[in-house]
């Protein structure tokens, strides 16, 4: 796959690698945690790409390099679930799990437990 279409030919199908570096959420800035950060790699569909920078970016968020996704190389990396709500405006993520079919088989519990909680607008990736 790498540096090229999946045989299917759908870009938007394709899965890129984020490697990013977020700061603490640390508010208070006179405090020396302050200063740490996480690094870690997100996976994200061509069709996000735009979305996903943006938030990173709003977040503080800093994006050290993309890549495209190859599955044979990369194997271990984690899956996660991703839920959109528009009441209230959330970006949910849920996991790490160790395969798509296993983040799959727990995505429908998690829709139903916002949905019980009053959330509106979900939508799921």
């Amino acid at each position: 796959m790498k540096g090229s279409l999946e045989p299917s030919g759908n870009l938007n199908e394709r899965l890129f690698l984020y490697e990013v570096v977020m700061p603490s959420n640390n508010e208070d800035v006179r405090s020396p945690s302050h200063y740490r950060q996480s690094q870690f790699t997100l996976k994200v569909p061509y069709r996000r790409m735009k979305q996903e920078l943006q938030r990173i970016t709003r977040l503080g968020g800093k994006i050290l390099n993309i890549t495209p996704y190859d599955s044979s190389l990369m194997v271990n990396l984690p899956w996660w679930i991703e839920i959109e709500t528009s009441q209230p405006n959330c970006l949910y993520y849920f996991g790490p799990f160790d395969a798509i079919d296993e983040a799959r088989s727990y995505e429908s519990g998690y829709l139903e437990d916002l949905r019980l909680e009053g959330a509106q607008g979900i939508s799921g990736t």
